[in-house]
């Protein structure tokens, strides 16, 4: 159990460092990690999208509030906050320009842990209508056919 608290805290401090190396030594090379932004695969496409965040909000922070841990799992409850300066890549590939807004919301993870010592996924979980409303995006309901 101290081995997979002291990879949550590693790689809880890697992201808020924004340090892309020491966060992706915390995941396998074929780690899998899924967000309300679409699946990613490898180190390549994970270590992109906390880029894409790290752009957007330079100052991201997540402060583990709760964790719980099972075996070779471990969910943690978080609060998210970072000031919405840089660029945002929103599924679909629309670009938000930085609003100078403060987000901060609650979010969570869960976390398997490989028998490598390093996590194999993760499934990521927050409040999407918050997290745009926050940055100020306007979402358009689009009825599809």
């Amino acid at each position: 159990m101290a081995e997979i608290n002291a990879l949550l805290d590693a790689i809880t401090d890697a992201i808020s460092s924004h340090d892309e190396e020491r966060l992706l030594r915390c995941l396998a090379p074929g780690a899998v990690v899924v967000t309300p932004a679409g699946v990613l695969e490898g180190h390549e496409q994970i270590g992109w999208y906390f880029r894409q965040l790290f752009t957007a909000f330079p100052d991201m922070h997540n402060e583990i509030t709760t964790r719980a841990v099972l075996d070779d799992s471990v969910v943690t409850e978080f609060t998210f906050s970072g000031t919405h300066t840089g660029v945002l890549l929103l599924p679909g590939g629309t670009e938000v320009m930085g609003t100078g807004r403060r987000v901060v919301f609650p979010a969570a993870v869960s976390y398997t842990m490989g028998d490598d010592g390093v996590f194999s996924s993760g499934r990521f979980y927050y409040d999407q209508v918050a997290f745009y409303r926050q940055t100020g995006c306007h979402l358009r309901l689009r009825r599809t056919v």
